[in-house]
């Protein structure tokens, strides 16, 4: 009888270090998913980012560009990635993602998604655009490699500045 009370006490402290071990691996687990989500969050900058975000996102700004219509750009560069970054009214209106070789479909997804979470639509080849109820447009050149996010706004500044250059009123 003796020998039957021993094997249940070591089966019930058996089954108490298991259950203590599959806590651990659980907790581990979910601090491992908490800590992959809030590094996903820091890797891309958003439509809508201010400056000091954009900063805690990449890093140092590696230059400032100006373009011929005098649009200024911030360039940055992480995860392989070179990210143009423009602003208006101090918020991200545009930003575009570009490598040395094609962004393909599950990138392509996951960099729209960071800017403007939810329904995207758009077609394909040849011409690569998307949009979302959100009022942001992305395009893709292949040719160009890179990914082009912007407020649907910054498409109608972009419009009226080339039709203003069209008609000679430029800056």
């Amino acid at each position: 009888m003796a020998d039957i009370c021993h094997t249940r006490t070591g089966l019930k402290t058996e089954r108490i270090r298991s259950c203590r071990g599959s806590i651990r691996s659980s907790v581990a687990f979910w601090w491992v998913a908490v800590l992959w989500v809030a590094l996903c969050d820091l890797s891309g900058a958003r439509i809508g980012d201010t400056l000091d975000q954009v900063l805690k996102r990449y890093g140092r700004c590696l230059k400032t560009v100006t373009t011929d219509n005098g649009k200024v750009y911030k360039l940055f560069s992480k995860s392989g990635f070179k990210i143009l970054v423009h602003f208006y009214e101090n918020k991200v209106d545009e930003i575009s993602y570009g490598k040395d070789t094609d962004i393909f479909d599950d990138d392509l997804k996951a960099l729209m998604q960071d800017n403007a979470p939810g329904q995207w639509v758009g077609s394909g080849w040849p011409a690569y655009r998307w949009h979302n109820p959100s009022g942001i447009s992305a395009r893709y050149s292949f040719e160009h490699r890179f990914l082009m996010i912007m407020t649907d706004a910054a498409l109608e500044r972009e419009k009226r500045g080339s039709q203003d250059a069209l008609n000679g009123h430029g800056r």
